[in-house]
């Protein structure tokens, strides 16, 4: 999971700390949710789980932000390749 936050902080230039923070800054929210979706889609880790790893987070706040990832997935297509290359990053 580590390597992950790492991984995805940095395709964002953002620092790891950031992801674990409770802040709502757009710059902010949208790689954390990749991270999120990440967890979920590619490692299987429970929506609990991957909420108390990021800040202690609602299990529903993780399931808000793996659906909302899964809907922008089928129409964003820059969103899609940037999923892509972390994955091929990871």
């Amino acid at each position: 999971m580590k390597d992950l936050v790492r991984t995805v902080s940095e395709f964002y230039n953002l620092t790891e700390d950031k992801i674990y923070n409770k802040t709502r800054r757009k710059e902010v929210v949208k790689p954390r949710q990749v991270v999120m979706y990440l967890l979920r889609e590619d490692f299987n880790i429970s929506f609990p789980s991957i909420g108390e790893k990021l800040g202690g987070r609602d299990h529903t706040t993780v399931i808000h932000s793996y659906n909302k990832m899964k809907e922008e997935l089928k129409t964003d297509t820059v969103l899609s390749q940037e999923i892509s290359q972390l994955r091929s990053m990871l």
